[in-house]
């Protein structure tokens, strides 16, 4: 049967679409281009129209055929088949993105909770991001290396062009702006600078006018850091240049929508400005907890050693898999080698343990996960039976040192028998290279299903006694807000769940979730550094001891939403039923999970009800072709509802 495939269609300005693949700032469709063409997949390369970036059309069908997926440079798109792309202020980071770029991206609607974000990798990624950009003076438009003297404590206001008016995402004119920042700015200095790429004589004019009028402006065509570091704010419609302004941790007005208003402060009409520049000067925002989780969570960094895979399940979510793209696999990962390739990366992972002094002997034996940014095998060190992980990409050094120091940390918290973790044996972060002590026995999940009556509950009481225990002395009491919970939900792509039943199952329970706000919003929810994944499959028990396995670092969440996550899996993968359930998970189970101390008795009838929702939500819809979590999902859901319906 002669199936005609979809293709990818890549819509971009008129004058780079033969030499978009030499353009510094569509390298995303060059990588794009690279991913498809490895698998065989068609490409096509259009003249962008104009109707595909005016935010006033909402219908483009006549533009984008429906059996294609479509790629739109600068796009303001939000049809099914579509994707917005474009630079993400700073590179190597851009959008992929269904609603829109920039000011209009995915972002723009996204909760964001500093303590959610892992402080540490944060840190980090903020001071690679500080040493590239401000320690070396750099910036995306040609930045001038000669210094400049700007004046201390300063408002630095940076001009955009038309760009955000013609977006429809400012709320005024570039005068209005400029000239209420002049005359409202307390006694400071107002510094403006032009957009490199604007109309720079449109701009001049527009500074001469107001200096013309008496007002104090100061032009400057000054490196952007050397005004950063100067300046007590910076002011603009949206700019790049405030994301850039962050790394010098200065706050940032904003006179426009933006999907990084999360830490600015936003004026919509200018009488605003005068009490917001008080606010704003007087802000504590958290820029690397934030700046971590937008780049890592809504953009695509070309330096990402995953960046394929990637892209092939943001196709995949947009409805377009290898199966309708008639992406094949790759050449060089057919059956035979792949086999090679993981012989090969297994032998250079055991010469380079050989070359450390402490290790007298080593024999890798099995490959037990194989990526391309990370490897796990099972195998003998110095005559112990290990694990073995080697990481790879830019974050491979301080993954190392976060799963090393974790376990490390854990040898003084698991001081019960009862109650372990595997342990780091050897670690050499800036290979990316850890030595980890093999658990015994078999995987908790399968001694829980074998195990029935009081030997069964006993497996649940010890488990969330193993919570309890990692999460005791790091913990802390916090108010519980569930609106983030249901926007990730709602935003998670359903195309591949087909049974029309199924479909309205998830949208009830989403809606019982939705229902559930007003009563659990407020609640107080006990945060805790704990496992982050802790579930049957990622413990082991021998002879009444349970060994946590998997552990990556250092992990704050809810501790409602890991019991949660612990008794969902369970109970989707076990197969068993009793009469009696409560919020869809097996009664039985359920009171011995919860007869210790690892919640209060508010968070049983609160978060944990909640973050049960969300887990069944979450597996139902995330491993739906696996059998068994559609059956038992089913199940459970049907469970959840009859129950949350009541409350």
């Amino acid at each position: 049967m002669n199936q005609k495939m979809a293709k990818v269609v890549f819509h971009l300005p008129g004058r780079f679409t033969d030499s978009y693949a030499e353009r510094p700032h569509l390298r995303l469709f060059k990588a794009i281009g690279k991913t498809l063409e490895k698998r065989g997949v068609t490409v096509d390369v259009r003249r962008r129209e104009e109707a595909l970036r005016d935010p006033e059309v909402s219908d483009w069908s006549n533009l984008l055929e429906a059996e294609n997926l479509h790629i739109i440079e600068n796009g303001a798109v939000t049809q099914e088949n579509a994707l917005n792309a474009t630079l993400a202020y700073l590179p190597p980071f851009y959008h992929l993105d269904p609603k829109g770029v920039l000011a209009k991206s995915s972002a723009a609607d996204a909760e964001f909770r500093a303590d959610d974000v892992d402080a540490e990798k944060a840190n980090l990624f903020f001071a690679g991001l500080v040493e590239k950009l401000v320690l070396k003076r750099r910036s995306r438009y040609s930045p001038k290396k000669e210094f400049t003297e700007i004046p201390e404590g300063c408002i630095a206001v940076f001009l955009q062009g038309d760009f955000p008016q013609t977006q429809g995402t400012a709320f005024c004119d570039a005068e209005t702006m400029l000239r209420t920042v002049a005359q409202k700015a307390d006694g400071r200095t107002v510094v403006v600078k032009a957009h490199p790429s604007a109309n720079i004589r449109e701009e001049s004019e527009l500074i001469f006018k107001l200096l013309q009028e008496g007002l104090d402006v100061l032009p400057t065509d000054a490196n952007i850091h050397d005004i950063l570091a100067a300046c007590a704010v910076t002011v603009s419609f949206n700019s790049a240049v405030s994301i850039e302004g962050f790394l010098h941790s200065k706050p940032a007005i904003l006179f426009g929508q933006s999907d990084f208003h999360h830490v600015c402060h936003t004026v919509e009409t200018p009488d605003q400005f005068s009490a917001m520049l008080p606010k704003a000067l007087a802000s504590t925002f958290d820029y690397a907890r934030f700046l971590y989780r937008y780049f890592n969570t809504f953009c695509f960094s070309l330096d990402d050693d995953a960046l394929e895979e990637k892209l092939m399940r943001r196709f995949s979510m947009s409805g377009f898999d290898g199966a309708r793209l008639a992406a094949q696999e790759t050449q060089e990962t057919s059956w035979a080698q792949r086999i090679a390739r993981k012989k090969q990366a297994a032998d250079a992972v055991q010469a380079a343990l050989l070359q450390f002094p402490e290790v007298q002997d080593a024999d890798i034996r099995r490959v037990l996960k194989f990526a391309p940014t990370s490897q796990v095998y099972l195998g003998r060190v110095n005559g112990e039976k290990v694990i073995v992980k080697k990481f790879a990409g830019a974050d491979s050094t301080h993954t190392v040192q976060s799963l090393k120091g974790e376990l490390d940390y854990l040898e003084n918290v698991f001081t019960q028998e009862t109650c372990q973790a595997n342990r780091c044996l050897m670690a050499w972060p800036e290979e990316g290279l850890v030595v980890l002590s093999h658990a015994p026995g078999k995987r908790l999940e399968e001694k829980i299903s074998e195990s029935k009556g009081a030997s069964r509950a006993k497996l649940f009481r010890h488990s969330a006694d193993w919570i309890e225990t990692y999460t005791r002395a790091r913990n802390r009491q916090t108010a519980f807000g569930p609106g983030y919970w249901i926007k990730e939900l709602s935003r998670k792509p359903l195309d591949h769940i087909d049974d029309p039943e199924d479909k309205t199952a998830i949208d009830a329970l989403l809606s019982a979730l939705i229902r559930m706000n007003d009563t659990v919003k407020g609640a107080r929810v006990m945060q805790a550094a704990t496992h982050g994944d802790f579930v049957g499959i990622n413990a082991h028990f021998h002879k009444g001891v349970i060994y946590g396995v998997d552990i990556q670092g250092e992990c704050w969440m809810a501790v409602a939403r890991e019991a949660a996550r612990f008794l969902v899996w369970q109970q989707l993968h076990d197969g068993l039923n009793t009469p009696e359930t409560l919020f869809g998970i097996n009664s039985p189970d359920w009171k011995a999970f919860l007869s210790g101390n690892l919640l209060q008795d508010a968070e049983k009838r609160t978060t944990l009800p909640f973050f049960i929702g969300e887990q069944l939500f979450n597996r139902f819809v995330e491993d739906y072709d696996t059998p068994t979590v559609q059956s038992q999902g089913r199940i459970a859901i049907a469970a959840y509802l009859a129950q949350a319906t009541t409350r």
